[in-house]
């Protein structure tokens, strides 16, 4: 599955926008999709959850903006 499959706006998908991770054709569908996961396995990961899960490699070196990303994705599916 790719992140177009996860049907409408999901929190990852808005939490990405929201943090301005970039949209790299490289790696960012895949990132999204194993945060995706992480969320559906931990619904309020922490960094070192976020480290041992987000494994991907990232080209553009995001992964601030991502771990931000993940912690703003569990906020926002707590809220609905």
């Amino acid at each position: 599955m790719s992140d177009e499959g996860l049907g409408g706006t999901h929190p990852v998908q808005e939490a990405w926008r929201e943090g301005d991770v970039p949209d790299c054709g490289y790696c960012q569908s895949g990132q999204i999709m194993a945060a995706a996961a992480l969320l559906a396995k931990i619904a309020n990961p922490t960094d070192a959850d976020i480290n041992r899960e987000i494994t991907n490699l990232c080209r553009c070196g995001t992964y601030s903006r991502m771990r931000k990303a993940i912690h703003r994705a569990a906020e926002l599916a707590r809220k609905q």
